[in-house]
């Protein structure tokens, strides 16, 4: 443009990260110039993952691994389970753990019907965000909410039980 201003569209990294300069000259032939390192960001994506195609059940081991297959570093990771963010240190009996700067590990040793729901897994650097969801269904053995207890009643007499 007339201006000096230079606009790179649809930037990628391979052909458009670079030193730039601009020189500017005025009518009586002074000129200035310029330089500025331009840095192509990548936002993070991230590899599928699930539970499995079965329900769990309780009492059974689930993990699942969030990898961050393209983007930039540094990236932060962080999981939710039903919108709920969960902390790395918690009561539920989830541990989240890393392999890598690209990798984030939530385990649970003992399923029970508490971590029923949907985790996310959220990854986020400078240049944008993403996230990825999963659902773990778990089956809990029936479980008594009033106990039976035995009754005696009259011959002849309505029985309530």
């Amino acid at each position: 443009f007339p201006n000096g201003t230079l606009v790179i569209e649809n930037v990628e990294r391979m052909s458009d990260e670079a030193t730039y300069t601009c020189v500017a000259k005025n009518s009586q032939g002074y000129t200035a110039k310029g330089t500025l390192e331009v840095q192509v960001m990548v936002p993070p994506q991230i590899s599928p993952f699930e539970f499995g195609d079965e329900p769990a059940n309780a009492g059974d081991t689930a993990s699942v691994q969030c990898v961050m297959n393209k983007g930039d570093l540094p990236a932060n990771f962080s999981w939710s389970l039903n919108g709920r963010r969960i902390s790395q240190v918690n009561s539920l009996g989830i541990a989240i753990g890393s392999m890598s700067r690209k990798m984030s590990i939530l385990n649970i040793d003992s399923v029970n019907g508490t971590h029923r729901g949907v985790y996310a897994c959220h990854v986020e650097n400078l240049a944008g965000q993403v996230n990825h969801s999963a659902t773990l269904e778990v089956n809990v053995p029936p479980r008594w909410i009033l106990e039976p207890t035995d009754k005696a009643f009259a011959q002849g007499s309505d029985a309530k039980v």
